[in-house]
């Protein structure tokens, strides 16, 4: 009788210990700190995406393009653009994909709903949850590792104006004074760089208004990346991409551009 009294509060400790362990389990959060902000939206790195949400990831370097995929969905994002192809659906996000630094970063709201999760924000902690397949994630966004005041950062309004004046370069022939004319935009090198090398932009390859984020390489440099499109491929699977890299430099309480660089690459066929 003795061994019977112990055996029953013993089993029910045992089973409580379980179903504790597994709730637990199930409760528990993963918490992932390399978020970024990017006009709003939250981007993850790529390798998130790989690690956590349960999907085969393969990143083409020379393309900067990525594909997600799982048993059912199979996911293109291109870096500077916000088109995606899911399976044969072509679906505008929110934000691009963006190249911070080496690190591809994707729109985590896409991404993550796309797989089947289910996501949500607090305004106030700046986190984002996910849940997907019994496993809670919460990402924080990462701190900046450059410091700059807000009023020292580039405006989005003179993006569009330093934009616009390089496009402005596939004229040149046709701009009197060219150095007192671009002063206020380019810095001196890049001004006598262009005055060297009339055919730097071809007149038909102008860039819309950026979309993508400033990356701060300094308190007074950034970088800056823009796509155009030119065409699709013969067989029309994919496209011809031309990027427009720009070195932006604060000088005497104004940001300018300091270098031009353009890069060619073939990315999978987005729609666009």
């Amino acid at each position: 009788m003795i061994f019977k009294k112990f055996t029953i509060p013993l089993l029910l400790c045992v089973m409580f210990a379980a179903f504790s362990t597994s709730s637990f389990a199930e409760d528990a959060s993963l918490e992932i700190g390399t978020g970024v902000l990017s006009n709003n939206r939250v981007l993850i790195p790529l390798r998130v995406v790989s690690s956590n949400l349960g999907a085969d990831v393969m990143w083409d370097k020379e393309g900067k393009s990525i594909r997600i995929k799982t048993d059912e969905k199979e996911i293109w994002l291109v870096v500077n653009f916000k088109n995606a192809r899911v399976n044969e659906q072509i679906i505008r996000m929110d934000s691009p994909v963006e190249l911070i630094g080496n690190t591809a970063y994707v729109p985590l709201r896409f991404v993550s709903q796309t797989l089947g999760a289910k996501l949500g924000w607090n305004p106030l902690t700046k986190q984002a949850t996910i849940h997907l397949n019994n496993q809670n994630m919460i990402v924080s966004m990462q701190e900046e590792t450059i410091q700059i005041p807000d009023s020292a950062k580039i405006t989005q309004e003179r993006l569009n104006i330093l934009s616009e004046k390089l496009n402005e370069i596939s004229g040149l022939s046709q701009i009197k004074q060219v150095g007192t004319y671009f002063k206020p935009y380019f810095t001196e090198d890049l001004i006598q760089s262009i005055l060297k090398r009339q055919d730097v932009v071809s007149d038909w390859m102008l860039h819309d208004a950026p979309e993508t984020t400033v990356y701060y390489t300094s308190s007074t440099t950034a970088m800056l990346s823009q796509s155009f499109v030119i065409g699709n491929t013969l067989t029309g699977d994919s496209h011809y991409v031309n990027d427009r890299n720009i070195e932006l430099v604060y000088s005497n309480g104004v940001w300018k551009v300091n270098q031009l660089r353009f890069n060619l690459r073939e990315i999978p066929y987005l729609g666009l």
